[in-house]
């Protein structure tokens, strides 16, 4: 073969490399930006929340801490965000709609920070309450934190939107209405009053079968909004909590122990580093939250003998079931606290010995 022979057939090869690695880098470049229906949650950090609540009248201690802990949830933009969360240790990867109850990202976004904003109220309310401090709740209604695309209530209400009303009653009570929609049927007419763009609206809309969420086994009749009350607190004591970016409501067991500490006599951390994570009811309850064995890494990795967790009360609960496995994998010395109540918490505070050394 000659010469002006070889070089001929090695022109095709050298061709098909290029064309070839042309194609790769293609599809490497397009899987940046294939987004996939993930959400990757990862230890966050546990943060001292002294700096973030003021209390007026309240006094703050150098000794001990309360310390909020916090989850990184990154949207998994793309495959490689994917596999990044797929092999770093304490990392997981959950389905958007087990995250996000099937609401865009905006939307989710928008949840999670009003929220955020309830947790502060809550945590005031049922801190005053505990120390039998002034204060009143005047109930406007339920407010509309978001809509699902596709539900009966999306194109008629939205997020912002108020119902005051019922079944022609008063939602003064705002369980009231959980209570209706717990009890109706797929397809029964609700009649609702609601505060839409400024105006009182009267609206009838038809219970849809929803799709089970997180926590729930099976579907459920709905209107497919997320809803929260509508409350406003009027007390002499001025409190303001500063969470900054951070969103959600599972901070909301330490913001309350954090403004018992600075109303009450005492040092209620002992001088302890504690940590933890719960939603707090205005009547004191606590609720499961979400990453809570990622919180007891940020919390261990803080320097925190103790951690607050939510008690497994009901069926599908596993917020003290995670954590306490998650403490006994990493094999921390930080121990884990189940608590159903403020009240709980409180007498674990009170049994402690003060801290030495």
């Amino acid at each position: 073969m000659s010469t002006v022979q070889r070089l001929y057939w090695r022109r095709p090869k050298r061709i098909l490399l290029y064309v070839l690695a042309a194609l790769l880098a293609t599809v490497l470049i397009l899987m940046n930006f294939i987004a996939l229906p993930y959400y990757i949650y990862a230890p966050g950090e546990a943060l001292p929340l002294q700096p973030m609540v003021d209390v007026q009248g309240g006094h703050k201690t150098d000794k001990g801490a309360f310390l909020m802990t916090t989850v990184y949830v990154v949207y998994a933009a793309n495959v490689y965000d994917f596999l990044y969360g797929l092999f770093l240790p304490h990392h997981q990867i959950l389905p958007a709609t087990e995250v996000n109850g099937g609401l865009t990202n905006s939307q989710y976004d928008q949840l999670e920070a009003f929220m955020m904003k309830a947790a502060h109220q809550n945590a005031e309310i049922a801190a005053l309450h505990y120390l039998h401090k002034p204060i009143s709740i005047a109930t406007l209604g339920v407010i509309v934190l978001s809509v699902e695309r596709g539900s009966t209530a999306y194109g008629h209400l939205v997020p912002g939107d108020v119902i005051t009303g019922v079944n022609g009653i008063s939602l003064s009570d705002p369980n009231r209405i959980f209570t209706v929609l717990q009890h109706a049927k797929v397809g029964e007419p609700i009649s609702l009053t609601v505060l839409h763009h400024g105006r009182i609206e009267q609206m009838t809309l038809h219970l849809k079968l929803l799709p089970a969420v997180a926590g729930q086994v099976s579907k459920r009749p709905g209107l497919g909004v997320f809803l929260a009350p509508d409350q406003v607190v009027h007390s002499p004591i001025h409190i303001t909590i500063h969470s900054g970016d951070i969103d959600g409501p599972s901070a909301g067991l330490m913001f309350t122990l954090e403004i018992i500490n600075q109303l009450a006599p005492g040092n209620l951390t002992k001088g302890y580093r504690i940590a933890g994570t719960g939603t707090m009811s205005a009547n004191g309850s606590v609720g499961q939250i979400g990453g809570a064995a990622h919180k007891v890494v940020a919390a261990s990795e803080a320097g925190a003998q103790y951690f607050f967790v939510p008690a497994d009360t009901a069926a599908g609960d596993t917020n003290a079931l995670h954590a306490i496995e998650e403490a006994r994998k990493i094999g921390t010395h930080m121990k884990v606290i189940p608590v159903k109540t403020l009240q709980q918490a409180i007498n674990f505070l009170q049994s402690l010995p003060p801290k030495t050394g």
